[in-house]
């Protein structure tokens, strides 16, 4: 009986796209349907104006303009997928004494905050 060759696993190049950048975010929403993922990575931007009597100088926030960065779209496994991978380094800083379960439990916005 013939042996079939064992094929090479393809070799990873990383490279970045032209559009690549590093952006903060502090606010996220979106969801998960049987079809797709989505999140939207959004940053907070204060838009604080000078308050009206008082001292010189002071400043007030009036508003916060949630400036949309990028949506992702994702396969349900994808979306799996990532929320494992993001688990599995929250466990690990926690194994480490970085992050406590209770800091964490104390953090988490309501389920309707963040999901569409």
């Amino acid at each position: 009986m013939p042996t079939t060759p064992k094929k090479e696993p393809p070799k990873f190049e990383v490279t970045s796209h032209a559009d690549f950048r590093v952006v903060h975010v502090n606010a996220f929403f979106g969801g998960l349907s049987p079809v797709e993922g989505s999140i939207t990575f959004c940053t907070d931007i204060l838009e604080p104006r000078i308050k009206v009597g008082g001292q010189p100088g002071d400043m007030e926030v009036d508003r916060v303009n949630r400036e949309r960065q990028i949506d992702v779209r994702l396969s349900v496994m994808d979306f799996v997928t990532l929320a494992g991978w993001m688990n599995n380094h929250i466990k690990r800083l926690e194994d480490q004494g970085y992050l406590k379960k209770e800091d964490i439990a104390k953090s988490k916005p309501k389920a309707t905050d963040y999901s569409f």
